[in-house]
């Protein structure tokens, strides 16, 4: 759940969820301590996706929730496998106040109470890597009251250290969300969205973040504009495109065509299946390019500023962690996407330097497809197995 402080709802939300956790910890006292429990928080996708589904595969004696509030419990309806607890149901909440490990892959918000004054251990794996969009040290500092963070590689975890100062245990485990792209374990995408046998391009624009003019169209143009071009482009290459919106965006198209499906993230959270079909990638400030860096296909970069206004601008976008070709517009996007359709060596050969540097940070050694392993070896001594 995005906080809109303008939004007197929100605040509500909040404050109900705040007296329920606060109604609920006396509770903790008769929880069944011969049965594990671990909650997920917030978005049930990603890093927190693979743990999940990797601990019912192997492992069925954790007992395993998803929480959320109702907007978000509505999103993942039918989308994940975990029984759900809500936010704003007190029985829920006790529930959750007698659980063992709690992870989280964006903010803590009212749970961070049960960090404070209990001893449930609370883990984050984080949602994206901030290499293109930093965090502010202020707005991580919820996660001194973690027990452990879990990030994808020594270089990151200096970086934690250094920029956030953050004082729990930071563990190098690697990045639990890419073990399936690097593994080739997804199967038959295509088929399950009638996705056309053809080359796949995938454009994924991030979301206004701090800057409200900021458009989630790409290269300047309408909705029109932009259909009409892409629906030509699409034809001529005989490729298919994916438009994929931002969770937090209001910028999926419409009256889309059989050459364009927009498959935005709320209506399809698992990221990952879709960058597995995906042959280019085309964003401007989306972490999900560091992702689709393990399978070494083209990403593309949109030449627009990072969505911050101001000194954020400066302080909070990384642009030289753009490892690859930088575009003005959509003549350039026509050009270098139809030379890497035709020869996708090309990209490997032209970015190879960035490419390994940017790797580096990333992953180091972690992107072997074993990180998902990690997280559940470092969540079983958690639970004191």
């Amino acid at each position: 759940m995005k906080i809109d402080k303008s939004n007197p709802m929100h605040w509500i939300l909040l404050i109900v969820s705040a007296l329920f956790i606060f109604i609920a910890i006396p509770f903790r006292i008769f929880r069944n301590r011969k049965i594990k429990t671990v909650v997920f928080f917030y978005q049930m996708h990603g890093n927190s996706r693979a743990l999940a589904d990797y601990i019912c595969k192997y492992d069925k004696s954790i007992r395993m929730y998803f929480l959320a509030f109702p907007g978000y419990l509505e999103i993942y309806k039918g989308k994940q496998n975990l029984p759900t607890l809500n936010m704003l149901n007190l029985k829920d909440m006790i529930r959750v106040a007698q659980s063992d490990v709690i992870v989280t892959n964006y903010e803590a918000l009212t749970l961070l109470y049960l960090a404070k004054l209990t001893d449930i251990k609370f883990v984050d794996v984080w949602h994206g890597l901030p290499m293109l969009k930093n965090q502010t040290p202020k707005i991580l500092n919820y996660l001194n009251s973690y027990e452990e963070i879990w990030v994808s590689s020594n270089i990151m975890k200096e970086f934690y250290l250094n920029r956030y100062q953050l004082k729990s245990k930071i563990v190098s485990t690697g990045y639990g969300r890419v073990d399936n792209l690097i593994n080739g374990s997804f199967k038959d995408v295509k088929k399950r969205y009638s996705i056309p046998d053809k080359k796949v391009i995938m454009i994924a624009p991030t979301w206004k973040q701090n800057d409200p003019s900021r458009s989630d169209l790409p290269f300047g143009m309408s909705q029109d504009e932009l259909l009409s071009h892409l629906n030509e482009f699409a034809k001529s290459t005989n490729s298919f495109i994916i438009f994929r919106a931002h969770m937090l965006s209001d910028g999926s198209l419409n009256n889309v065509s059989e050459h364009i499906r927009s498959m935005p993230t709320r209506d399809y959270p698992d990221t990952e299946e879709l960058l597995s079909i995906t042959d280019i990638l085309v964003t401007d400030w989306s972490s999900l390019v560091f992702d689709f860096l393990v399978l070494d296909r083209p990403v593309i970069f949109i030449n627009i500023n990072a969505p911050f206004q101001g000194d954020d601008l400066r302080r909070r976008s990384t642009p030289e962690n753009r490892f690859s070709d930088i575009i003005d517009d959509f003549e350039s996007f026509e050009k270098i996407i139809k030379s890497y359709l035709k020869n996708p060596n090309k990209y490997l050969k032209k970015n190879s330097d960035s490419i390994i540097k940017v790797k580096e940070i990333a992953y180091g050694n972690t992107a072997d497809g074993r990180s998902t392993e990690r997280y559940y070896k470092r969540l079983k001594s958690l639970l004191g197995n």
